[in-house]
């Protein structure tokens, strides 16, 4: 048997149905599936369990990572500690399997050498279509530099601890694994012989408004700092890399921790409070609920302090909610990744709130 894992959280429900429904068409049936749902909103989250039950191949797990980045590298750690077969896929909830990539699986088993496959994109036109898929017609295709959909013996991957979970938003983790694997004496191929699996068409990570405050936690840079932190995985020759309790599950009960929190306290976008809040009081608080909320000063918007400013009086000094935003997010994933935390942009842009516990 070979497990295949999806990493999902808020897509679309027809990407999971033409997914799987490739799967059900599968000429070797030796294989199960392991649906890793990292957090979806809790109605989406009903809705996919819900259409999950119509594939007996298929184990859901959600993990209570409600209002947190998205990270790839978790879900897929989560799902890496539900395995138990000899070898794992790690699937993309946009890919179309041709009918004998299960067959091809079976015959690329190899103890040192895990592979990765070029895959065929839709345009998204052809991507609303249903069609046999030798009929889809392929836009562009995968360079080697995409490692994405990899196919791996289980033991490689627990060696060197999984996937790197300080990897967030998009970018770099499937890069960063594959040279690890590579320093702890594993060969990687890619396998570009023909194409048997095919990608949905949807936007870009690139073309969202990072620059901007958004709902959803958007880091600016997102992509130069995970490359950073890869580059510094290679030039060190790193292969282990997580806390001890990598791929940890967040439950229910551990999720209404937060939920059942202290009041929260509110704090001004004066720039010495917000320091003093990431550089001194959430590294040394410990063992209880830090629950925050940070907000603008209204006296940054009075003509007052636009006069002052104007003339260079002397004032006080404003972070604006975006840089704030970054400066958490970018704390959060490089010190607290493995703490219990909320993070929450309001829905009208005029407040951000954090809830953590140590």
């Amino acid at each position: 048997m070979i497990t295949i894992i999806y990493p999902f959280r808020n897509r679309e429900l027809n990407r999971i149905k033409n997914s799987l429904d490739s799967l059900t068409n599968q000429s070797n049936k030796g294989f199960n599936v392991v649906f890793v749902d990292y957090g979806s909103d809790l109605e989406i989250a009903s809705s996919a369990q819900e259409l999950l039950k119509q594939y007996e191949f298929v184990k859901y797990i959600y993990s209570y990572h409600n209002n947190q980045p998205w990270s790839r590298s978790k879900a897929i750690n989560i799902g890496l500690r539900f395995t138990e077969t000899e070898y794992v896929f790690i699937a993309d909830i946009d890919i179309i399997f041709h009918c004998r990539f299960i067959d091809l699986l079976f015959e690329l088993k190899n103890e040192k050498q895990n592979f990765y496959f070029q895959v065929g994109y839709l345009s998204e036109s052809e991507s609303k279509e249903l069609k046999e898929f030798e009929n889809y017609t392929i836009v562009s295709k995968s360079i080697p530099e995409g490692q994405g959909l990899s196919f791996f013996k289980l033991d490689c991957l627990l060696k060197i601890g999984g996937y790197d979970e300080f990897f967030h938003f998009w970018g770099a983790e499937d890069e960063d694994l594959h040279f690890r694997l590579q320093n702890a004496g594993f060969h990687s191929e890619f396998y570009n012989k023909e194409i048997l699996l095919l990608h949905q068409w949807h936007t870009s990570f690139e073309n969202l408004k990072k620059k901007q405050l958004t709902i959803e936690p958007m880091l600016s840079d997102i992509f130069a700092l995970n490359k950073q932190k890869m580059r510094f995985n290679q030039k060190n020759k790193i292969i282990k890399v997580n806390y001890a309790d990598w791929g940890k599950l967040i439950t229910e009960q551990e999720f209404q921790i937060l939920n059942n929190s202290p009041k929260s306290v509110v704090l001004l976008n004066k720039k010495h409070i917000i320091e003093n809040f990431i550089d001194i009081i959430l590294p040394n608080t410990n063992g209880e609920v830090i629950n925050v909320v940070f907000k603008d000063h209204l006296y940054r918007f009075s003509l007052n302090y636009k006069i002052k400013r104007l003339l260079r009086i002397k004032t006080h000094e404003y972070y604006s909610l975006k840089e704030i935003n970054d400066l958490l997010l970018k704390n959060l994933v490089i010190h607290y990744r493995s703490c219990l935390y909320n993070y929450k942009v309001n829905t009208d842009l005029k407040s951000i709130q954090l809830k953590i516990k140590k």
